[in-house]
């Protein structure tokens, strides 16, 4: 759990740290650091909300086992493989244009009457989608690991400490990091922990019957139990079980190489281009 929480929480928490660059930093050539204290409430709110949200739905699926809860589970998989697979490929997308359009709204927000409504609103709109992606992602972990919250609470806060020293050293002008790198590395990363949450997802489907699980490709438990050490640290980064089923695996494939195919297609074609140009110019 540590290493899957890790990730996620250095990503995510990059990223938020990264949007509050952005405003700071423009505010600041603004000369208008007078405004960063609606900025900062903006966050906290946001921030907030999203403990708030994660907090009730891990309510709702810990302690014993009760009628439903294997389908709120089921559904907290999918909608965190949902999630993660759309900020993945929306960041790749949007990143380089993201500077420009928080200094846009920024400017507008600046130039309205409301303007300090309008930029914890800004804040808190900008700041809500990360924060809840990152709580919604973490549910998924802490319901697949239950009662190893340490792990989980541990990777979390060493991946938001890492992030947040990295974003303050970018705003210092301090730090410097290829970001479109980095993105490129985490975000592949993160599809494979996807596709292990996804495998999870199928896993519930079949203890409720809903799914058949076809032949179970092989029995590992006495000798890589995904409950141990490394196969526990195994499962939470890539879906990892001991015992894995044929419809486990075609499911994994078919999401996982669609996926990393589509991630990695611009990269890919731009190799090849330039390879092309290569052996026309010799």
């Amino acid at each position: 759990m540590f290493g899957a929480a890790f990730l996620v929480a250095l990503r995510e928490g990059l990223e938020i740290s990264l949007i509050l660059g952005i405003i700071f930093s423009y505010l600041r050539g603004l000369n208008r650091k007078n405004t960063f204290k609606p900025v900062w409430i903006g966050a906290g709110i946001a921030i907030a909300f999203s403990i708030i949200v994660g907090s009730i739905l891990y309510i709702l699926t810990g302690g014993e086992e009760w009628h439903g809860q294997l389908y709120i589970e089921a559904a907290i998989f999918l909608v965190a493989v949902g999630i993660l697979s759309y900020m993945t490929f929306w960041m790749k997308k949007n990143s380089p244009g993201m500077n420009k359009g928080i200094q846009a709204s920024i400017d507008t927000a600046l130039k309205s009457n409301g303007g300090t409504f309008q930029l914890i609103l800004l804040a808190f709109i900008t700041i809500i989608r990360e924060g809840l992606e990152l709580v919604m992602f973490l549910l998924a972990i802490a319901v697949d690991g239950k009662g190893n919250g340490l792990s989980l609470g541990s990777g979390t806060l060493v991946g938001l400490i890492i992030a947040i020293l990295i974003g303050w050293g970018i705003y210092q002008g301090s730090a410097k990091i290829n970001l479109k790198t980095f993105f490129q590395a985490m975000g592949n990363l993160l599809i494979i922990v996807a596709a292990g949450l996804l495998i999870n997802a199928v896993h519930e489907f079949i203890e409720l019957g809903i799914i058949q699980p076809g032949v179970y490709l092989y029995n590992w438990e006495h000798v890589l139990d995904r409950h141990g050490a490394i196969g526990g640290i195994l499962h939470a980064l890539v879906g990892y079980t001991d015992h894995l089923s044929s419809v486990q695996l075609i499911v994994w494939l078919i999401y996982i190489i669609p996926a990393i195919i589509l991630f990695n297609r611009k990269k890919v074609s731009t190799l090849a281009r330039g390879a092309a140009l290569d052996k026309v110019n010799n």
